[in-house]
């Protein structure tokens, strides 16, 4: 009830606020084609659009005075000019082809474009901006279509993931720049590794489905692709500071030289992050570097890029009971060393500890306004580990001897028989479980399009060299039988992923378009050695996949009608291999993938309607288990499928009120077989697949009262989850709705630039809600989410 009577507040607010003048436009080119999507900016205001798909733009409500107007459209050069608002007012724009050619080309070849028959969103820099006090990028999408977050300290820094349509980050494929960034041997994206990554991120293109062909280990629910920041033609410099609850805080400093001699540019971002977590002791430190120069013309680009980051967190993935949970919220088991009296005590470095570092180098040429040529390389270095305190560990499990005492004998006969009084098998020890790999290899597209064609050729050769799991003892109690510098366990894993394809758009009257996309993959995974649990790990697998994807979209006036089929398969991951049970093996997965809809974008209504269908075979499931890494253990299924409706929307009642939102009515069903405790296998029909709710929904309320202050009301609801796929309602995550409050105030004082004040507040009502979990001997474990917290901010531009 508080949310409604806030929300209505709100809404009154908004009455008060009487039109006063309007400013409308048109944004074309020199030939007078419209540009759908241009960027039209009140500087120093919040008054903020895209132009609609006859290139029109407005703005309401706007008082008298002079005002900045920024215009902005990839490939074309802007206009910054002042302009005296009096009356209404109506411009009609034009922009110029830039003198060199723009960043865009690099993702050009994985990104869907307009005609593309596919379910997709773009979030822009501006909406990231608004939304990065200091959490990681999952929650900074947290209120896209199908999206849920999640966060192992509870604040949304150090450890967090997200899933899309019930799918996790295991089967949703992420770039940057078209390179893979998902881990090849476990598919995952640790984003705790590339901290405020987002601040150098131009924009994010979320395709949900199996979406269009892109580098890496293939869509399975979603494909994320992220551009890094492009040329500026003018310097400029961004110092950012926040801090807030949980003793989290964020610098970042961020410049660049715009262009010199009109061809050259560099960029640079240094970034520390900190929290001491909602969780006990889940501390975070991170760090993180962002560093780019190039050189473009009107038909070049050459672009160099250097980014990484440094993480050490202490644990929190080890979650809570409900009893636990009920009596002591926050706490955490991670380090617990228990005493013979029953008291407990911490280690204190019970942390993960990992490096990243990323190198790029990317090419691209314009033979002709048709044609272009896209190549780029690529490396990543990772190294790192995770220390933990082992309490009673057997020696067996790390390849040492058992300890005997008190040797004695006995005569028997002329000999004599000895014996031990005494013996030790286990020990007190700390360990380390290190991972250090090699990532590197080339993307490459060459794109024709012409006026009723479009056509893409790429592909991609990537290597995944000598990535070695290896583990170390750096203390024990009791040594046993070991030597310095020994490893417990060791093996190292391979892998080598090609893949190549045709896209290819064909516009044979102005309202329809046909569009095929085809992409042969090829997989060859080697892995060799001792795993962690003194077990034999070998691996020696290839896959040849071949993912066909077609469709259609047919512009009417309501808006853009499309519809595709695509199928795509996925090859296991080195978890599935490692925790299959024994004499059982994992499977590759295929999807048929159906989507269709509408989708409209207006000067003051936008929408779209979707709905999808995602047929699996031996789809490879979570189990709601997780193993000893913290990783959630997987196993293919029977029949499955996903199926829903997913409608997102905005409306402007004029430029001071904006609401948007979307909503998804989501049905996930499987066939699943498992032992009980007795060890009999039990066969499930049509249940519920874990981790996957019926309804998503977000709202988010935008006023802006004055020319520089916005106000912004945010709603999330996630229905209720099982924790595992036998529809178990005792394993389940509770359905929860959050508010959030966010308030920036803008100044722009002589001299300086401009100066914005944000302060947010999360979780605005202080519910108790917990967003992730899993089963553990049939009881559920629990991640608790924070309560009301508040980040506040200021950022200087200039």
């Amino acid at each position: 009830m508080k949310q409604v009577i806030v929300l209505l507040a709100f809404v009154c607010l908004s009455w008060r606020m009487h039109a006063q003048h309007s400013l409308t436009g048109t944004i074309t080119d020199v030939k007078n084609e419209p540009l759908v999507g241009a960027n039209v900016q009140l500087r120093d205001t919040y008054f903020q659009t895209v132009t609609n798909e006859q290139g029109n733009f407005s703005f309401a409500g706007i008082k008298k005075g002079n005002y900045e107007l920024q215009v902005s459209y990839i490939g074309y050069q802007g206009i910054d000019e002042s302009i005296e608002i009096y009356d209404d007012m109506n411009l009609d724009l034009k922009l110029n082809e830039s003198a060199v050619i723009t960043d865009a080309v690099i993702v050009s070849a994985v990104r869907a474009s307009r005609n593309t028959p596919t379910t997709f969103s773009i979030v822009g820099r501006e909406e990231i901006s608004r939304q990065n006090p200091a959490q990681d990028l999952p929650y900074l999408l947290g209120n896209q279509p199908s999206v849920v977050a999640t966060s192992d300290a509870g604040a949304g820094v150090g450890y967090t993931g997200l899933r899309i349509r019930g799918s996790d980050i295991t089967r949703i494929n992420v770039t940057i720049n078209g390179i893979p960034l998902n881990d090849p041997e476990s598919h995952a994206v640790y984003w705790v590794d590339i901290p405020d990554f987002a601040s150098s991120v131009n924009s994010l293109q979320l395709q949900r489905g199996v979406g269009s062909s892109t580098n890496g280990a293939g869509a399975f629910g979603a494909s994320m692709n992220l551009e890094t920041s492009g040329v500026q033609s003018k310097p400029y410099g961004i110092l950012s500071a926040s801090a807030g609850s949980y003793g989290t805080y964020r610098t970042s400093f961020r410049a660049g030289t715009g262009l010199i001699r009109e061809h050259w540019y560099f960029e640079g971002r240094g970034s520390v992050i900190g929290s001491d977590g909602y969780i006990d002791r889940a501390s975070s430190n991170l760090n993180s570097f962002y560093l780019q120069g190039g050189y473009a013309d009107n038909k070049t680009l050459v672009k160099a890029i250097v980014f990484g980051g440094n993480e050490k967190t202490y644990q929190a993935w080890y979650g809570i009971d409900a009893f636990t949970m009920n009596n002591e919220r926050t706490f955490n088991w991670a380090g617990a060393v228990f005493n013979d009296d029953g008291s407990i005590w911490y280690y204190n470095n019970q942390t993960d500890n990992y490096k990243q570092d990323h190198y790029q180098l990317h090419i691209s040429h314009q033979f002709s306004p048709s044609i272009s040529i896209n190549l780029s390389g690529h490396y990543t270095y990772g190294r790192g580990y995770y220390e933990e305190y082992g309490q009673d560990e057997h020696f067996a499990d790390y390849g040492m001897q058992n300890l005997y005492f008190g040797r004695d004998s006995i005569a028997e006969g002329n000999s004599y028989r000895y014996f031990f009084h005494d013996s030790v098998t286990t020990t007190d020890l700390i360990r380390r479980r290190w991972l250090d790999n090699h990532f590197y290899g080339a993307t490459w597209s060459v794109r024709s399009k012409k006026k009723n064609t479009d056509i893409i050729l790429g592909g991609a050769w990537n290597k995944y060299d000598n990535a070695r799991h290896y583990g170390e003892i750096i203390w024990a109690q009791f040594a046993g039988n070991s030597k310095p510098d020994s490893k417990y366990y060791d093996n190292s894993g391979f892998k080598t992923d090609f893949n190549v394809f045709l896209k290819a758009g064909w516009t044979p009257v102005r309202a329809l378009t046909l569009y095929g996309d085809l992409q042969y993959r090829n997989i060859v995974y080697k892995a060799n050695g001792i795993e962690s649990q003194a077990e034999q790990l070998k691996i020696d697998e290839s896959f040849s996949f071949f993912n066909p994807k077609f469709g259609l979209t047919y512009d009417v006036r309501a808006g853009t009608l499309y519809a595709s089929y695509g199928i795509a398969h996925r090859e296991p991951i080195r978890d599935d291999y490692k925790d299959a049970a024994p004499g059982e093996k994992p499977e590759p997965e295929t999807l048929g993938n159906l989507e269709m809809g509408i989708r409209k974008s207006g000067n003051r209504i936008n929408y779209s309607l979707n709905y999808f269908l995602m047929n699996y075979h031996n789809q490879l499931i979570l189990t709601g288990e997780i193993n000893d890494d913290g990783a959630y253990i997987r196993k293919n299924t029977g029949k499955s499928y996903r199926t829903g409706i997913e409608i997102t929307g905005s409306y402007k009642l004029n430029s001071r009120f904006i609401l948007d939102g979307n909503l998804s009515l989501l049905v996930s069903k499987t066939d699943y077989r498992n032992a009980n405790s007795n060890g009999e296998i039990v066969e499930y029909r049509n249940v519920d697949i874990s981790f996957s709710p019926k309804i998503i929904s977000a709202l988010q309320l935008r006023i802006i009262p004055v020319r520089n202050l916005e106000l912004a009301w945010q709603m999330k609801y996630v229905g209720m989850q099982f924790l595992d796929n036998t529809g178990n309602k005792d394993l389940v995550l509770n359905d929860y709705l959050i508010n959030d409050l966010r308030a920036g105030y803008l100044l722009s004082p002589q001299k300086m630039g401009q100066v914005e004040f944000t302060v947010l507040v999360n979780n605005l009502f202080n519910v108790l809600y917990e967003s992730n979990g899993y089963v553990y001997d049939n009881t559920p474990y629990y991640y608790p989410q924070a309560g009301t917290n508040i980040m506040a901010g200021i950022t200087l531009r200039f």
